[in-house]
């Protein structure tokens, strides 16, 4: 029960929104800069693949191969921490929520990411 309430909030998360982002982004109504665009739109996609194999792990099914799982997730885990030190999306954040909320928000978005990586993990593995 716990890996499928996780996988459809990360679902609810990363997959629903994304069209709405692009029409935002497409309309002008969006005000951010280019670099938050193009690391939010590729975190999304790039997180929602993982979506794949975390479906996979919940339902005993395999997509594609051990090693593909396995280098998606060490990109992830390595792409997670970099923007630890170093993103425009979160710098942006802090401008708009300022220091506080923004590590608050960057600890719950990194918690609610835990779920994938070891889904992700226990399927490549």
């Amino acid at each position: 029960m716990f890996w499928q309430i996780s996988f459809w909030l990360l679902v609810v998360i990363l997959v629903l929104p994304f069209p709405f982002k692009v029409f935002g982004y497409i309309k002008g109504s969006d005000d951010s800069t280019l670099s938050v665009k193009i690391e939010e739109s590729a975190n999304a996609i790039f997180m929602s693949i993982g979506l794949v194999a975390f479906y996979g792990y919940i339902n005993n099914q395999v997509y594609l191969s051990p090693i593909f799982w396995q280098a998606w997730l060490l990109i992830g885990v390595l792409w997670s921490i970099v923007a630890i030190f170093w993103s425009p999306k979160l710098a942006y954040a802090t401008e708009i929520m300022g220091k506080n909320r923004m590590r608050i928000a960057a600890g719950i978005s990194c918690v609610l990411y835990i779920p994938l990586f070891l889904a992700v993990y226990f399927y490549a593995f």
